[in-house]
């Protein structure tokens, strides 16, 4: 039962990681058809 409660803690602290990271790397990507949106961007600042 103790090793089942510990399973399901670590599972859940495992889910919430790759959900931050997944979250972190969509934000610092760009999507493919906002690419020329975002060199224009860049060139103009």
């Amino acid at each position: 039962m103790k090793n089942n409660k510990l399973f399901k803690i670590i599972f859940v602290l495992f889910v919430v990681a790759v959900i931050i990271v997944l979250i972190d790397m969509a934000r610092q990507t760009t999507a493919p058809w906002n690419k020329k949106k975002q060199l224009e961007r860049a060139i103009q600042k």
